[in-house]
């Protein structure tokens, strides 16, 4: 069935709001929703109409940090009917979510699904193009991100004290 733009449109803001709720759970601070800039073009005088001209890319749709100062990128991918495909990402965000992750920071893909919300630590090992991601694989992914961010988070407390 296909869906509308304006619905997709719909699915993806409240996909951005659960998205940005699991961040808070996993344990990261101060997350906010990273803005596209936009700029709006007059169509016709005094119509009322504008014409939107996106502007750079962003890095991902939210960032936060984790107690100690890690920083967090995170991108959210609303899928709620099927697996999650590499495809789903526009080419700049795996680009974006690696640099992020290579520079020390946690870098996390959201996947919302029907079935659930899946946080995990990107890159993923696996996922690449041409390949997808079923729900099994991303229960196993988030468990091993939540353990993951945890250690951080300690090792952070840890370096703090001394």
């Amino acid at each position: 069935m296909k869906t509308s733009g304006k619905h997709n449109q719909q699915i993806g803001s409240a996909g951005q709001n659960v998205a940005a709720g699991a961040l808070r759970a996993l344990g990261v601070e101060m997350v906010e929703q990273i803005g596209t800039p936009v700029r709006l073009v007059p169509v016709g005088q005094g119509s009322g109409v504008y014409r939107v001209i996106w502007g750079d890319k962003v890095s991902g749709d939210h960032r936060g940090i984790l107690r100690g100062g890690t920083s967090v990128l995170a991108e959210t991918k609303t899928i709620i009917d099927r697996n999650l495909r590499y495809s789903d990402m526009r080419e700049h965000q795996p680009e974006r979510l690696t640099e992020h992750a290579q520079r020390g920071g946690v870098s996390l893909l959201v996947w919302v699904h029907r079935s659930g919300v899946y946080v995990m630590q990107f890159p993923i090992a696996g996922f690449e193009r041409g390949k997808s991601i079923e729900i099994k694989q991303a229960v196993i992914a988030s468990i091993h991100t939540e353990m993951e961010v945890e250690r951080i988070i300690v090792e952070r407390m840890k370096y703090e004290k001394e």
